[in-house]
């Protein structure tokens, strides 16, 4: 099978050309969801990534300008054994700094607030972590439009934000979830070529209701 350039261009057309105003979310009703800005994937590590690097300014830059609104960083974080290592180079262990986050935003004054909770996660996908589960409980009936940014935008951050969409729809809550492009990266490694698979990854999301932005403003 041959892959078509111009269909891959044409994707990347459909998902390019939106700008979001943050003026226009109140945010009592808005929570910034961080994924996996993490020293293993972003500085050191077998999975740290030189193409993550390059959001780092645009995610501080977020960050600051949403000071105190709820937010959640999930950190990657695994036990010796985690079954996940069976699929993913061993990474992040608990206790570890691979394991810390970043500290671009570790020493953030927007970070470190009464709003913000931090989740260790064990998979991919956020979703399932059980701080998580506690989180939405008590948030769902009143967050009503979620940013997500981070890392890996095929695979952690695309996981969580499409079964976050999935959850809404199955309670036929009329959500928002939000992606900027800016915000969210992947890595190059083998066949995993990072323009394509995020190219792919946003098509996807929007394709399922995902609203897939360029830049926050």
């Amino acid at each position: 099978m041959n892959l078509n350039i111009n269909k891959i261009l044409d994707m990347q057309k459909e998902i390019s050309g939106k700008v979001f105003n943050l003026s226009d979310l109140t945010r009592e009703k808005t929570a910034i969801i961080l994924v996996d800005m993490v020293n293993g994937f972003v500085h050191e590590g077998m999975l740290s990534s030189p193409r993550v690097v390059e959001i780092i300014d645009d995610l501080v830059e977020l960050n600051e300008k949403t000071y105190g609104y709820k937010k959640i960083f999930f950190l990657d974080e695994h036990e010796e054994n985690s079954v996940e290592f069976k699929n993913y180079a061993k990474h992040c262990i608990k206790g570890t700094r691979e394991a810390e986050l970043i500290p671009a935003l570790s020493t953030s004054a927007a970070t470190i607030h009464s709003n913000t909770t931090m989740i260790a996660k064990n998979s991919t996908n956020g979703f399932h972590a059980p701080e998580f589960k506690v989180w939405l409980d008590n948030n769902e009936e009143t967050i009503e439009t979620y940013i997500i940014v981070g890392c890996e935008v095929d695979i952690c951050v695309s996981h969580f934000a499409t079964t976050l969409k999935t959850y809404f729809n199955q309670k036929n809550l009329n959500r928002r979830i939000i992606v900027p492009v800016d915000c969210v990266e992947t890595f190059d490694f083998g066949t995993h070529h990072g323009d394509f698979m995020k190219i792919i990854s946003l098509w996807e999301m929007q394709s399922n209701g995902i609203e897939v932005i360029d830049h926050i403003i």
